[in-house]
């Protein structure tokens, strides 16, 4: 059973390290770009419509499919399209996309991690908890002779370090 354990092991060991670590410099998931760029400003005295949303996104030369459309402030819209965000500051013309691509690798182990995808992997991954379950247990309990005292003072701090983090830290 150990054997079989070995796969999802590693892939929780590797996605937990990379949730653990996430930051506002890392993203485990996706690959955030930033790149500023210019359109024609808008009009003086107009509101912001479709048709110069139209515009900027045809003078950014973005053909990805139109979501929505935000403003942010007075003089800011946000236009959403698929993966992708682009700021207008429509008084001045200033653009700032920022596209968003998921890492080819990392975001599919992060997805089963956090169990994103339920179903079947809920399955999969709970007969997994009780796989580990059953292997803590018997592997305590083939222990015999001298090793015994070790195992089990080592089993207790397995048990106390989680319990002590959730008195004496939080």
């Amino acid at each position: 059973m150990g054997y079989l354990c070995i796969g999802l092991t590693l892939l929780y060991g590797i996605s937990g390290l990379l949730v653990n670590h996430t930051s506002h410099d890392f993203n485990p998931s996706y690959t955030i770009t930033t790149q500023k760029g210019r359109v024609s400003p808008l009009a003086s005295g107009k509101s912001p419509d479709m048709s110069y949303v139209n515009q900027c996104l045809e003078e950014l030369s973005i053909t990805a499919q139109f979501k929505n459309v935000a403003v942010l402030t007075p003089g800011t819209i946000r236009i959403f399209v698929e993966g992708n965000t682009i700021d207008v500051t429509t008084a001045t013309g200033e653009t700032v996309e920022e596209k968003i691509a998921r890492r080819p690798i990392l975001f599919g182990l992060n997805y089963l991690h956090l169990n994103k995808g339920k179903g079947a992997w809920t399955w999969i991954a709970d007969i997994y908890a009780l796989a580990l379950c059953l292997l803590a247990l018997t592997g305590v309990l083939m222990i015999r002779g001298k090793r015994r005292r070790r195992a089990l003072f080592l089993t207790t701090i397995g048990f106390l370090c989680p319990l002590l983090y959730l008195i004496l830290l939080p």
